[in-house]
């Protein structure tokens, strides 16, 4: 049980609803037809799996039904992960950029260095330029 515990804890509430969709092998779409509730759409499922939003205790308990895992084990990931808080704006902006260009978390941390850097040298050429006279 230990085992099982720590290796949930690694994780994300979004990223382990995630991989139960994945491991149960249902598409975005499927999974709204399994709950089958007013206001559940695509959209919401990937807000879920981004973390950036949560669902209630009714949907909670559907999902529990839906992947056959104890519902005390979908609310202790969620709680660690509300507890954990975010990190910081830094993981919110990746999540929420990555959300907006349909890209995995990794794609948006990697596009995010590339802004920066891209933005860092522009400012520094533009400063540069400035202080030289030319612009």
């Amino acid at each position: 049980m230990k085992k099982i515990k720590e290796t949930l804890l690694e994780k994300d509430f979004g990223a382990y609803l995630y991989d139960l969709r994945e491991k149960s092998e249902y598409t975005v779409e499927e999974l709204v037809e399994k709950i089958d509730m007013q206001n559940i759409t695509t959209k919401t499922i990937k807000k879920w799996e981004h973390d950036l939003e949560f669902p209630n205790l009714d949907i909670m308990y559907k999902l529990s039904e839906i992947y056959e895992v104890p519902i005390e084990q979908l609310m202790q990931v969620k709680t660690e992960t509300l507890e954990e808080g975010v990190k910081g704006i830094n993981k919110g902006m990746i999540r929420f950029i990555g959300y907006l260009l349909g890209i995995p978390i990794y794609g948006a941390v990697i596009f995010s260095y590339v802004f920066l850097i891209v933005g860092g040298i522009g400012s520094v050429l533009f400063f540069a330029a400035r202080i030289s006279g030319k612009l």
